[in-house]
């Protein structure tokens, strides 16, 4: 099969695509942002596309000529606060030159026409398409767009903006007359808005909440709200109302200096209590003291217990090959990011050689997890954190810009865990290269989950150098290179012992493998053959490879460091990085004022873990 360029972010950042049939891309030629503004006073103008997009930069399929309808769903809930007022017409911003096309009004996504106009041609920017006789705005959905006979091939006219006032059905496209596909995760909103008459003086929209999904239980936040002045009135002062779950409605206001037609600005809600699970729900209740009806945002919060969570790290899956040309451009941005102080030590990078093909270093089980690109076809760079969904329908995603990439790393470690991974090893490497790995931990919650879960362990190598890697240059190096699954793509069933579990894999290791360069990952997921939206990895762990039996409970990692008790606290004598003090059950304590007992010590030095169980007397 042909391969083509796929680009999928406004930064032109490139992937290649092994499966391309029938779908939309960005213009591959656009090189400079060339922004068009819509700045008509005659019309408000209603819709979930910002003012200005990019006409350089639009969308349309490479290798097919199509018929194309593209329009944006606007909710009942969306347009209530404009009841009232009458549609004069819909404004259109498209980025080439396209003929005869139709623009409409439609309640339903394939029903008929409910206002509509058909125009020889659409030039460039936006027009302003005015129908013969207004429509009456009534409280119910509508769909706007247009229609467009013939598109052709590598006609990128479809315009879209980042900015969306939705996260989905902002951007629905039709080839030929299929099924309407839904591309707003991977393009935005389309650039078609509403144009009303009637009377919009004081009117605002919340365009984000800044609020993640895992808060800690009972903590009291400052949550940012993005808001926009959609009326033609300067506001000075808005009136915010906000609800968690079933708490009863509270309000806080805010002196603002919002100019009509301004970007949007942040107001922030102070001292929130995050007391429950449950929908955050926020909404503008008074615009320039003067009573409204904003369409509310939502966010799902879910509230855990810090004292049963453990110390988290995410798994960063990167599908990559030498026949990848992008491939080495997208590792870099990955390394640049890891390397933060904000993620060092805390993400897990692992490189499947699957997803452009196959090369040398390919094996079954990274082919096998190509599943999680959803079988809408494969591609590389790309990548997944912890086989969660964090944009689109499937756990693979680009890799992005930097920015991006951090973003994602955030989303990622926002999620608690009750699960625990340590390493443990008894390998004879230097004699006879056998690995033994124990991958141990506990569900500090202190019930395990009903639902089935997983033990994967991952053999890495580091530092091959290559010479066959496109785009990579003579002498490129390949880290995180996954040797060997060593109990299987799917891993080993979690058979739990009260609220503890140990899974052992063992493995020989070839002798062209170089055992000093080599890497043990572990982690715990939901079951592999799950749909993609419960597949989740909920902790992982990463030690070096030992040449000996090292790490082992009981057992002194190092002649230089030592483990002793005094007046209730761990005293560790030796280099180290970080300790972590758990009892048996798994609870962790701070490590001082310790009761008496048994308490499992886990010491970080330099990417090296130390496992031993110390008595407290």
């Amino acid at each position: 099969m042909k391969k083509n360029v796929l680009f999928l972010t406004l930064v032109a950042i490139f992937m290649c695509n092994t499966a391309f049939a029938q779908m939309f891309t960005l213009n591959p030629n656009a090189q400079n942002e060339n922004f068009v503004s819509s700045n008509s006073k005659s019309y408000y103008k209603l819709g979930l596309c910002a003012d200005e997009f990019d006409v350089e930069g639009g969308l349309g399929l490479s290798n097919m000529t199509a018929e194309i309808y593209a329009m944006a769903k606007l909710s009942a809930d969306f347009v209530t606060p404009y009841v009232g007022a009458e549609i004069a017409g819909i404004n259109v911003g498209v980025c080439k030159t396209v003929n005869n096309v139709t623009v409409f009004v439609r309640e339903t996504s394939t029903g008929a026409n409910i206002a509509s106009k058909t125009l020889t041609s659409l030039q460039p920017g936006w027009t302003e398409v005015i129908f013969d006789e207004p429509l009456a705005l009534e409280n119910k959905t509508y769909y706007i767009g247009y229609h467009i006979p013939v598109l052709p091939a590598a006609t990128y006219a479809i315009g879209a903006t980042e900015y969306s006032a939705a996260t989905q059905d902002a951007l629905l496209l039709s080839i030929d007359n299929n099924e309407l596909t839904d591309y707003t995760a991977s393009f935005g909103a389309l650039t078609v808005q509403m144009l009303l008459t009637g009377e919009f003086e004081n009117i605002a929209e919340i365009t984000e909440v800044v609020l993640g999904e895992n808060q800690e239980l009972n903590s009291d936040i400052d949550i940012p709200v993005k808001v926009r002045n959609t009326g033609t009135n300067d506001i000075t002062s808005l009136e915010l109302t906000y609800s968690l779950g079933t708490n009863a409605p509270a309000q806080q206001s805010f002196n603002v200096n919002m100019a009509a037609g301004s970007s949007a600005q942040t107001v922030t809600l102070e001292d929130v209590v995050m007391n429950m699970s449950g929908e955050f729900s926020v909404a503008i209740t008074k615009v320039n003291g003067i009573s409204f009806e904003g369409t509310p945002a939502t966010v799902s919060v879910t509230a855990y217990n810090a004292n049963t969570t453990a110390e988290r790290k995410i798994l960063l899956e990167q599908f990559t090959t030498e026949m990848c040309g992008y491939c080495p451009a997208g590792a870099a941005r990955i390394k640049n990011v890891i390397e933060q102080d904000e993620f060092k030590d805390r993400v897990n990078w692992v490189a499947h050689h699957a997803g452009f093909y196959t090369d040398s270093y390919t094996i079954p089980e990274s082919e096998s997890y190509l599943r999680f690109y959803g079988g809408g076809g494969t591609y590389a760079p790309a990548m997944m954190l912890d086989r969660t969904i964090l944009t689109g329908n499937v756990p693979v995603m680009g890799v992005g810009s930097e920015t991006q990439i951090a973003n994602y790393f955030r989303a990622a470690l926002n999620a608690p865990t009750t699960i625990s991974v340590y390493i443990t090893q008894e390998n004879s490497v230097a004699t006879d290269r056998k690995v033994k790995i124990t991958a141990q931990g506990y569900d500090r919650s202190g019930t395990p989950p009903t639902e089935d879960l997983y033990v994967v362990i991952f053999l890495l190598e580091n530092g091959i150098v290559s010479n066959s890697q496109s785009g990579g240059g003579a002498g490129y190096v390949h880290n995180n290179l996954i040797r060997k699954v060593m109990n299987g793509a799917a891993g080993t069933k979690i058979e739990w012992n009260g609220n503890a579990y140990s899974v052992t894999a063992e493995a020989t290791l070839p002798e062209a493998w170089n055992a000093e360069n080599m890497d043990v990952v572990a982690f715990v997921a939901k079951d592999y053959m799950n749909p993609l939206n419960n597949v989740k990895v909920l902790n992982s762990e990463k030690t070096e490879l030992s040449m000996t039996s090292s790490t082992a409970i009981d057992n002194v990692f190092d002649n230089d460091i030592s483990f002793y008790s005094e007046n209730g606290t761990i005293v560790v004598k030796g280099e180290y990085t970080s300790i972590n003090v758990y009892a048996i059950d798994g609870k962790e304590f701070k490590n001082n004022n310790l009761p008496k007992g048994i308490y499992i010590v886990k010491v970080e030095n330099n990417g090296q873990n130390i496992v031993k169980k110390v008595m407290v007397k």
